[in-house]
């Protein structure tokens, strides 16, 4: 079974659904947020923005060219929050 993304808050809305495929290839955050962008050229702007964060297995990721991905994770992608 293909690994998915999930997509939380404004995300979901933008895609229209509450996770998408992991894309093949991608052994880290950095390659992951880097193909989701070419996958979805509309969306590149909101996806390329460092706001939105990558979380795996529950964990924001500070380092992402430095953390490892795979479909065993649970992988979410978290919109900035609003407010103050």
């Amino acid at each position: 079974m293909a690994g998915v993304v999930l997509l939380l808050g404004k995300l979901k809305n933008a895609f229209g659904a509450a996770s998408i495929a992991m894309p093949e290839g991608v052994g880290t955050a950095a390659e992951l947020r880097a193909a989701l962008v070419l996958a979805y050229p509309d969306l590149s702007d909101v996806l390329g923005a460092k706001t939105v964060r990558i979380a795996v297995n529950q964990e924001l990721v500070a380092d992402e060219a430095g953390t490892r991905v795979s479909e065993a994770d649970e992988i979410a992608l978290l919109p900035p929050l609003s407010g103050g």
